[in-house]
């Protein structure tokens, strides 16, 4: 009897390890197909906002600071828009930033979950892909956050806060006066990893 059920153990051990095993080769295979998919994006983009920059000339006052209030423009690639570039250079990330959440997006670049870098109260969401929001964590105060938009206004950030907000606590994310707000889930989804930013000349 204790032979049979040593063998059921072991043979159950076994089962989990091959599980884990494959979950864990999923989420590298996922992540190496989003970092592939940024990328080409980001690639498009790039050349939009250079051929808009090749356009038009120097303004003194760019057509959102007039107008504040005015949708953020987007670019459609493969039937998704997207509002524009975000970089955070003291992790080397530079993405595309889609212009509607849902996690069908969330697999190939960070999401707008709600506002505008134009009202000063952005929020945006990425999937805790190593390449692209997985290392919010390692930011510290300070560090320079920029957004360029697609038609070629660039702003720059500053991290000011780091939180850890419980998955459900929606109000909470949504709560303070923040020009930009970054935001992942921690691996098993009980928190998100929240970067808070203020609006910086510096970068």
């Amino acid at each position: 009897m204790k032979r049979k059920l040593g063998k059921l153990l072991m043979g159950t051990g076994m089962l989990l390890i091959l599980a884990a095993f494959l979950l864990t080769a999923y989420n590298i295979w996922e992540a190496k197909k989003a970092d592939e998919a940024s990328g080409q994006i980001l690639g498009h983009l790039e050349d939009v906002i250079d051929r808009q920059n090749d356009l038009e000339d120097e303004q003194k006052n760019p057509l959102y600071q007039l107008y504040p209030d005015m949708e953020m423009p987007v670019v459609e690639i493969d039937g998704i828009s997207y509002i524009g570039i975000l970089e955070i250079p003291s992790l080397n990330l530079k993405l595309p930033v889609a212009a509607e959440w849902s996690y069908p997006n969330l697999r190939s670049s960070p999401c707008r979950y709600k506002g505008s870098v134009y009202q000063d109260n952005m929020i945006i969401a990425g999937h805790n892909y190593n390449r692209h929001f997985g290392r919010l964590k390692d930011l510290n105060p300070g560090d320079g956050v920029c957004f360029t938009d697609v038609d070629g206004n660039r702003l720059g950030y500053e991290v000011v806060d780091m939180e850890a907000i419980p998955g459900t606590a929606v109000e909470d994310m949504e709560a303070g006066e923040w020009d930009m707000t970054l935001f992942t889930c921690t691996y098993g989804g009980k928190s998100r990893v929240t970067i808070r930013c203020r609006r910086s000349e510096s970068f």
